[in-house]
């Protein structure tokens, strides 16, 4: 009985020290910067590491929020006021404007002040394809100011497309990256997507801060139901019509030659060979 006693309390030990090792090893995964009670070993569990961070991510914007309200506020007040600086002192403080350089700009978010309702900023959380991963994980909608349908948190806040102070400050940015021209979603009037709202009427005032800026502006006809040759000429001719005047809208220049080429094809001439 005693014997067994004592090869009962020596499995015991080594069980306790073999348990403390593997204790001790995981915490050397843990990172530096980790403080006191943090999760060690977090990063084996690549599933829980996601959910964790995601609400780590949540709560954070949520502080973010609350504490950056004012800094916001200022922000707006001070884009307001730059909406005033003369085009040379622009200039000045600027890069010129690369027109080879294109990007994509959308006007589709909305937010309470402006639209009365959040727009974009709040639509469905994209779910995995696999039923069962995707029940391990939050469902439903985002939930703005602090939780929003974006992979980044912008730095003036959920903003409204409708506020010229914002598109008075992402003109600065993408002028200030030295791009040239904005290719912006565009949706024919009185239409949208599932989760937005028509956008059509804010065109003029983006081509008129696009043009402060020397910038140009292009259109990028969104997909939508129905969509066919037709009325797709007709969103064309719609856009030129409109826009097409307006100085900071966007002309790709061509040689004369092709010129030609495309008048002589539209008119049923026989093609002219380009020299």
């Amino acid at each position: 009985m005693a014997r067994f006693r004592r090869r009962t309390c020596v499995i015991l030990l080594l069980f306790i020290l073999f348990i403390c090792s593997i204790m001790m090893a995981l915490k050397t995964l843990r990172p530096e910067r980790a403080g006191f009670g943090d999760p060690f070993g977090i990063g084996l569990l690549p599933d829980f590491q996601q959910q964790t961070k995601y609400f780590k991510n949540k709560f954070s914007l949520q502080k973010e929020a609350k504490e950056d309200s004012f800094t916001h506020a200022k922000n707006a007040h001070s884009l307001i006021m730059n909406d005033k600086m003369p085009t040379g002192r622009i200039d000045e403080e600027l890069p010129s404007p690369n027109y080879n350089f294109h990007v994509f700009y959308y006007s589709w978010f909305g937010t309470p002040q402006f639209d009365g309702k959040y727009i974009h900023w709040n639509h469905p959380l994209l779910t995995h394809w696999d039923p069962k991963i995707a029940s391990g994980y939050p469902q439903g909608r985002h939930t703005p100011p602090e939780d929003i349908g974006s992979s980044f948190y912008p730095e003036l806040g959920p903003y409204s497309s409708r506020d010229p102070s914002v598109i008075d400050a992402h003109m600065r940015q993408i002028r200030s990256a030295s791009i040239g021209v904005l290719a912006l979603s565009w949706y024919p009037p009185n239409m949208a997507d599932e989760n937005g709202e028509p956008t059509d009427v804010l065109v003029p005032t983006i081509l008129d801060i696009a043009d402060k800026y020397k910038l140009k502006i292009t259109f990028h006809i969104e997909p939508y139901k129905d969509r066919d040759d037709r009325n797709m000429y007709s969103n064309i001719k719609y856009i030129i019509d409109k826009y097409g005047s307006h100085p900071a809208f966007y002309r790709h220049k061509v040689s004369t030659a092709r010129m030609v080429l495309a008048k002589n094809w539209k008119s049923g001439k026989a093609p002219m060979k380009e020299s």
